[in-house]
């Protein structure tokens, strides 16, 4: 009898576990079916305008180490930025919303940044809607790539990824010019 007490408690635990296991998959999926299950994906491509310096400056270094010059390539450099994002690569072409976050300068060399950002859409399509960058990289090759972690609004679950592409920089007026290419699969 204690064979069989035995055999039906074994049992029982492993019933308890697959039922525990198909109750976690069916509650991971209750945010797809909130949303009618469908995920979409959205490519897109937008420009920020940035300006390290100057009197309309929107990327500008505000922590370093102390009796350092902070500059984008001493290491341990905080940069705060909130740049422009256009659809197109002029000035006045229509605004998209603002490129707001951070890039600390992670490598002793100077060359790899650790970047987190907000994308904070403003445009009728999307406004009120954001999407969460993350990653880090060598800020000089001419195309860099970063994760999407998060959205919200219309980018609610978001993953995917971008790509950042040096277009034009003038150093006389402090001024650079990104293409940046977004793709993500969201709710």
């Amino acid at each position: 009898m204690a064979t069989m007490s035995n055999s039906y408690r074994r049992f029982q635990l492993v019933s308890a576990t697959i039922m525990a296991m198909v109750m976690l998959f069916l509650f991971s999926l209750v945010p797809a079916m909130a949303d009618g299950g469908v995920i979409k994906k959205t490519n897109m491509t937008v420009y920020f305008h940035d300006y390290s310096a100057g009197p309309n400056a929107t990327s500008l270094p505000m922590v370093g180490f102390p009796g350092k010059l902070w500059s984008y390539t001493d290491f341990g450099t905080f940069v705060m930025t909130d740049d422009l994002v256009t659809e197109g690569p002029e000035l006045t072409s229509a605004v998209v919303g603002r490129g707001q976050g951070i890039s600390i300068t992670a490598g002793l060399d100077g060359i790899n940044a650790y970047v987190s950002f907000s994308l904070v859409f403003t445009n009728k399509a999307y406004n009120g809607s954001t999407l969460q960058v993350q990653g880090n990289g060598n800020r000089f090759l001419p195309v860099r790539e970063y994760s999407v972690l998060s959205g919200t609004g219309k980018f609610r679950y978001a993953t995917g990824y971008l790509t950042f592409e040096t277009l034009s920089s003038d150093p006389s007026t402090f001024y650079t010019l990104f293409r940046v290419n977004v793709t993500v699969r969201h709710h």
